[in-house]
């Protein structure tokens, strides 16, 4: 009974019992019904026969005409099939045909007060069989005896093909997805060429496959990733240590080799903290505290933290635009907002500029930090968010990235509602953009 095709084949054969029911039922009254009408059409009509023809027999039996009113009655319900009885007010009998009883078992009786010629009342009982009627909805019971299991079996056989046939595509999708491993999860099941829900169960498990790809290679390149990482700095903490255990060296070799730890440390501490929150944002866990935010002020933050260090090589960082309101996280907000001044800086060339807007636009507030630098080319946009990922990756290990602050700031944005964005030209310049609802929408 778990089976859902022997479920579908015995809701479709009890479907047909209660349709076959019905109609059984409704065509065995409707004939039954037609055939009472029959009879009691047909006994009205000998009913009134019977009258015309006593009344005329007993004005002649009055008269002397005929001795006796039997033998004209009696063959005269002979040849009508009828049975009938006439007594007279005071219940003296008149006329009885042969089998006639007075409550004739089973068969239709009309009886009728009729006048004579003289003016005396006669109570006149006509009966006639209903035997033909009773043996042709004995056959019809018959009928529906033998017919009804024969059509519910043949209704069972054809079900259970119809449903088997219609449910193929998804045993064939099953046994597709039963191959389907971690090895060859680039696999596909079959889309049935007609349309329907089979074809959108297809889809969406195909869809669901290509998900599913996308973050297994995720997970396998977050793991080669971040293996590569952290090995890096471990690498030099352990070169640092072997040298500081094999060679005699200075307090001063000693600080250098101690300031080198304590960078590697701070690295690999940097790393993991960006770890920690991404799997947080993703796995929902990272409860934002949202209150109405100002985002000028936090642009303005941006800036003045980021000035020092874009002074030194002679870049500009200017803040343009009304201020806006936000419902949002300002914690996380001002994370996104710093990771991508940092970019802007370090990103940049000697003597540019880089421009924080804030501004309004359909409902939503859009910040836009745009920088003058060497600009990033076109195959690389479309995996800029990703972790770990880096365009110019020995600049990037260089300047002290790890590849994880793009990613962060795109679940924060997508956390919040909002969208982030990247255009770049190589040699004019990059534009990020973040859309996020506004305050009031």
């Amino acid at each position: 009974m778990r089976s859902v095709s022997v479920r579908l084949t015995l809701l479709f054969v009890l479907a047909s019992a209660v349709v076959l029911t019905v109609f059984s039922v409704s065509l065995y009254l409707w004939v039954r019904d037609g055939l009472e009408r029959s009879i009691e059409k047909d006994l009205a009509t000998q009913a009134q026969m019977f009258h015309e023809r006593f009344l005329e027999e007993y004005d002649e039996v009055r008269r002397g005409v005929h001795s006796d009113i039997r033998e004209e009655m009696d063959a005269f319900l002979q040849a009508s099939g009828g049975k009938a009885e006439v007594r007279r007010a005071d219940g003296t009998m008149v006329y009885r045909s042969q089998g006639f009883r007075p409550a004739p078992s089973g068969d239709p009786l009309r009886t009728d007060t009729l006048k004579g010629p003289s003016g005396e009342d006669f109570i006149v009982s006509v009966a006639t069989s209903d035997s033909s009627a009773r043996q042709t909805l004995g056959q019809l019971r018959m009928y529906f005896a033998i017919f009804f299991p024969a059509v519910l079996l043949l209704q069972g056989i054809l079900g259970a093909l119809f449903v088997r046939r219609s449910l193929s595509p998804v045993e064939e999708i099953r046994q597709h997805a039963e191959r389907i491993s971690r090895a060859n999860v680039s696999e596909r099941v079959p889309v049935p060429r007609l349309t329907g829900e089979f074809r959108n169960l297809a889809c969406t498990f195909n869809e669901m496959l290509d998900r599913l790809d996308r973050a297994m290679q995720d997970l396998e390149s977050f793991a080669a990733d971040a293996a590569h990482e952290l090995r890096t700095p471990l690498a030099n903490l352990r070169a640092e240590i072997e040298m500081a255990f094999q060679r005699r060296l200075s307090v001063e070799d000693h600080e250098r080799i101690l300031g080198s730890i304590s960078e590697e440390v701070a690295r690999m501490s940097h790393v993991v903290t960006d770890l920690f929150t991404l799997a947080k944002i993703e796995m929902r866990q990272y409860a934002l505290q949202k209150e109405r935010v100002r985002v000028r002020p936090l642009l303005e933050e941006a800036r003045e933290t980021w000035q020092p260090s874009a002074a030194e090589r002679g870049i500009e960082i200017r803040v343009e635009g009304q201020d806006a309101e936000v419902q949002a996280d300002p914690g996380a907000l001002r994370r996104v907002f710093m990771n991508l001044a940092e970019n802007a800086v370090k990103y940049n060339r000697d003597g540019g500029k880089i421009t924080l807007a804030v501004g309004r636009e359909n409902g939503k507030v859009r910040v836009s930090v745009r920088d003058t630098g060497l600009g990033i080319p076109e195959e690389h946009l479309p995996k800029l968010f990703r972790r770990f990922y880096r365009v110019d990756k020995a600049r990037s290990r260089a300047n002290g990235g790890a590849g994880l602050g793009l990613a962060i700031c795109k679940s924060f944005v997508e956390a919040h509602e909002g969208q982030i964005s990247v255009t770049s030209r190589p040699g004019e310049g990059t534009v990020f953009t973040v859309d996020i609802p506004a305050a009031n929408s």
